[in-house]
This record gives structure tokens, C-alpha cells and sequence, in this order.
């Protein structure tokens, strides 16, 4: 069966875009780091947002938001080649929210005359920061409907979606986060993820889970539940 060969060609579409994770959609912004300060943060440090506007080069970050009872909520992730912080830079509103590194990261600060200058001189760059922010929206907007609407079993299917190994047979997902964090970011309790990881193991859907990697034995069932019902006509 090709199904997921099909979704790695097509992408993933609607539902199925929840907990998508962003990477290289600012590319573009290459081209201008010359003009920022460039520094590293290890593993566990937090971005300072608001003063300035960030570009990842390397490593991987989370969007974590505190609530005022200081508990914490992941949102989403983010890798390299992703301009960061926007909402706080454009927004004077104070963030509740923070992106704290996943690895050790390489990041660029772009100054607010830094900006203006970008904004003035490469209208390119600026197109190209709308449109990512708006794919960001839409993501966002998809993930807070499936906090909301979506079984527990739906929301980890569209979260392997994303990460179905290209072209393994049989079709294997891998696990890139830890269960705590990955049950954090799906919106459920820890025991409730390993529960339904192994009802849908001795039910077939999923093979052994063996560290990091879960083998989709039902790739066509696996696609609905994830909201890509586009793919498996061919199946």
C-alpha cells in the first residue's frame, strides 16, 4: 500500500495539518542575517521575546504558554529556518507565552531598526513573514479545534502523520519527543496516551512500539482517524 507515500508527495492537508511542526518556511531570511546579532543557547534556555525578531538557524525550539498559576501548556514546535517572536515584537501586549530550546540552538536577533530596514528595502522578506504567518495561524487554529473536537486516538494519529518515516515498509512513525511531552502537546494525560497506544497496538492499527518507532499496520484506517480522507481512494 502507497497511502503514505502519496501524503509525503502531496503534504497533509486540512484536519489532518494539526501539530504540525514548522521548519525552513523563512528560508529567505538567509539572505539578511549580516545584519543581526548572532548568538547560542543551550538545551533548557528560553528566547527572550518582545525586543527583538528571531531567526532560527539551527536546532529546534517549543512554544510553551504559562498560565497565571504558572502552569505550563506546549504548543507547538519549531526547527530551523523559522522566524520567531513575531507576535510579541508587532504586539506591545505582553506575552504569556515563551519558547524555551528543545537541543542546543544557533539564533539570530534582528533589531526593530534592523526590521524597518528589511521592511523598507526587501519586500520579499516581508511577504514571505506574512504568509508564514498566516500558515501559522491556520496551524494553530487547527490544533486548538482538535484539543476540542478530536477523540485522544485522532489527535495521536495526526500527530504521526507528521512524522511517518519516508518509504518504510511496513510504514513506521517515530516518536521524536518524549510520551510526558507528547501528552502534553495532544492534550491528555500520560497513562491516557500509553493506554490507547496499546488498546490500538492489540487492535492492530499499530504495530510493537519499540523505543522511539510505532509501526501503522492499517495505513488507510490510520489516514482517516488522522483527517486525510483524500489519500485512500487508491489504497
Amino acid at each position: 500500500m502507497k497511502i503514505h507515500q502519496e501524503a509525503e508527495n502531496k503534504g497533509i492537508p486540512g484536519r489532518g495539518i494539526a501539530f504540525r511542526e514548522m521548519k525552513e518556511i523563512n528560508s529567505p531570511w538567509r539572505s539578511v542575517l549580516y545584519l543581526a546579532r548572532r548568538f547560542t543557547l543551550t538545551r533548557g534556555q528560553k528566547i527572550p521575546l518582545g525586543g527583538e525578531l528571531f531567526f532560527l538557524e539551527r536546532g529546534r525550539v517549543r512554544l510553551t504558554h504559562q498560565s497565571l498559576e504558572g502552569k505550563e501548556k506546549i504548543l507547538w514546535y519549531v526547527n530551523q529556518g523559522c522566524v520567531l517572536g513575531e507576535s510579541p515584537f508587532f504586539n506591545p501586549i505582553q506575552s504569556e507565552s515563551f519558547f524555551i530550546c528543545a537541543s542546543n540552538c544557533v539564533v539570530y536577533a534582528f533589531s526593530r531598526e534592523d526590521v524597518r530596514r528589511i521592511i523598507r528595502e526587501r519586500a520579499d522578506l516581508l511577504g514571505n513573514l506574512l504568509r508564514s504567518m498566516s500558515r501559522k495561524m491556520y496551524i494553530l487554529s487547527r490544533h486548538a479545534v482538535s484539543l476540542q473536537l478530536d477523540s485522544g486516538l485522532q489527535r495521536i494519529c495526526k500527530f504521526l502523520a507528521q512524522r511517518v518515516v519516508p518509504g518504510s515498509t511496513p510504514m513506521t512513525a517515530c516518536f521524536d519527543i518524549s510520551r510526558q511531552r507528547m501528552a502534553d502537546l495532544l492534550g491528555m494525560h500520560r497513562v491516557s496516551l500509553y493506554k490507547l497506544l496499546r488498546q490500538q497496538e492489540a487492535n492492530g492499527l499499530f504495530g510493537p512500539i519499540s523505543g522511539r518507532k510505532v509501526q501503522i499496520l492499517q495505513p488507510k484506517k490510520f489516514y482517516i482517524l488522522a483527517g486525510i480522507r483524500n489519500l485512500h481512494d487508491n489504497g
